[in-house]
């Protein structure tokens, strides 16, 4: 009689689970898109626009779009669209199936997850997602509007970035702007307080000077040398080169005092802050040029669409549930019943052996 019993069990689980996937539980359509998170090429290069707008790959952005499909935001968006929650709890759905009537938040992402799923291949990157309604047109309509709102969270971020790397870049140039103008004052200072627009030049006249000096000195010597040996020391041709050669070397020795002075080397200290100041006068002119053109860069970035979605499956409409297999569905319901019954029994059986019955 026990074994009986068990018996009828067993038949009644296998009726029960067998016939709801055979002939109660509700056909579900599925419809599926894929896309994928495509990058535009930069409309104009440059060193600081790398720097301060520069993108990296899509696959971030198609990882956040994949999270924002099974997010609350998502499921709120297309539930103020489409009334998820009158479509899933409708009275002619399976009562094992539909949506509870009034569920909250949590019941309904909970249903939600089980119905959209999204998928992302990292290697081709194109993401799937598939969503399963009671009605072909409610299934295609959710893939339609997941796509809408995957796409405008999308133009979002593009325009986040896109402004905040024209607010850096204009901020840039700024910056850039005063430092080039303040160079271009202390050089302009230096100048007006020393007389000279440019002591580069002045001490490479001087040098210039020295060096023919230099040179005339060397010949009134030879020249000296030579009338030494004919002419007697005091005669008045030799005192005259001498007199040359003493003016020759005095006038050498005050033009060495202006570069190098014993005072002090003034010229050579007006040439060293002359260099720093046109340095970064310089310096301050291309980087205020690089700022300009990263703005310009930027800007014209910033009116195309750097980012966006791809979509090169579109959402079908079924024209067959997809949902569920029902003889695979009851295939699977006979043998997970049977595994359980069978152990359970062993359960049972291993119970009554330890406890001597």
């Amino acid at each position: 009689m026990k074994r009986q019993l068990k018996y009828v069990i067993l038949a009644v689980l296998l009726l029960l689970g067998a016939g709801y996937y055979g002939f109660f539980v509700s056909d579900m359509y599925i419809s599926t898109a894929k896309f994928a998170v495509r990058g535009g090429r930069p409309v104009l290069s440059s060193d600081i626009l790398s720097l301060i707008g520069g993108r990296g790959s899509t696959t971030s952005e198609a990882h956040v779009i994949t999270e924002y499909i099974q997010s609350l935001d998502m499921l709120k968006a297309v539930n103020d669209k489409l009334d998820l929650r009158s479509h899933y709890s409708q009275k002619e759905v399976d009562f094992i199936s539909r949506l509870a009537e009034k569920p909250n938040l949590d019941e309904l992402m909970e249903y939600w997850k089980s119905v959209v799923r999204v998928s992302f291949d990292i290697s081709s990157g194109i993401l799937t997602v598939e969503a399963r309604a009671y009605s072909p047109e409610m299934a295609q309509n959710i893939i339609f509007e997941i796509l809408a709102q995957s796409e405008d969270i999308i133009n979002r971020m593009n325009d986040r970035v896109q402004a905040d790397s024209v607010k850096l870049a204009r901020r840039e140039m700024e910056y850039a702007e005063v430092r080039y103008a303040e160079a271009r004052t202390q050089l302009n200072i230096f100048r007006r307080q020393n007389t000279d627009i440019n002591p580069k030049a002045t001490a490479a006249t001087r040098l210039g000077i020295i060096a023919g000096l230099e040179a005339k000195i060397s010949t009134v010597m030879v020249e000296l040398e030579t009338q030494k040996q004919f002419l007697k020391r005091g005669s008045v041709p030799i005192r005259i080169l001498q007199g040359n050669l003493a003016e020759l070397q005095q006038q050498l020795e005050h033009e060495k005092t202006n570069v190098t002075g014993s005072s002090g080397p003034e010229l050579l200290r007006l040439l060293e802050e002359y260099e720093s100041l046109s340095i970064e006068n310089e310096f301050s002119r291309n980087f205020y040029i690089s700022t300009l053109t990263a703005l310009e860069a930027t800007r014209v970035q910033s009116d195309s669409k750097t980012i966006y979605l791809e979509a090169f499956q579109r959402p079908t409409l079924p024209d067959a549930p997809g949902y569920p297999d029902r003889v695979l569905s009851v295939l699977l319901v006979v043998v997970v019943i049977c595994m359980g019954y069978a152990l359970m029994l062993l359960v049972v059986a291993a119970v009554k052996e330890h406890i001597g019955v």
